[in-house]
């Protein structure tokens, strides 16, 4: 998967790794994304480092759509990442836990604007990530209760 104990990833895939359902560009693709988010995911996942990156990042690194350290659709990903990195507050070089992330994710990216950063993506329309900010966001209101 990845040595490094940070991961790297673009800006608009910490929403991406939230809505991850097991779907995506081919099996190597799915495979190395389920290994990410299952790390993420874990009993020590919030504490986990996240590098943002400008380029092709840990998720990048089997999508068949990969070029160089860009994609095919590089102007589309470039619209998404800095449209997901103006509502994280992040850039590149930035480093994060997970945990501060979703923080960030919850406070930052309401469902209107969700609707608006996330507008380019082909994914949108399955309604997977919609449906994964909601239960985030419903997660935190119920923890932040007890």
């Amino acid at each position: 998967m990845f040595s490094n104990p940070t991961i790297q990833f673009r800006p608009h895939h910490f929403l991406c790794a939230v809505g991850f359902a097991g779907k995506g560009y081919s099996n190597a693709f799915i495979k190395n994304f389920e290994q990410i988010v299952c790390k993420l995911n874990s009993p020590e996942g919030d504490s986990i480092q996240i590098q943002v990156v400008k380029d092709t990042d840990n998720i990048c690194s089997p999508c068949p759509h990969k070029q160089g350290n860009t994609c095919v659709d590089q102007e589309k990903i470039t619209q998404l990442d800095n449209a997901h990195a103006t509502a994280l507050e992040i850039q590149p070089d930035n480093i994060l836990t997970w945990g501060e992330a979703k923080k960030r994710i919850r406070k930052n990216i309401s469902m209107p604007l969700f609707e608006q950063i996330c507008t380019p993506c082909n994914w949108k329309k399955l309604g997977i990530c919609e449906k994964a900010l909601k239960e985030l966001k419903e997660s935190f209101i119920t923890t932040s209760h007890l």
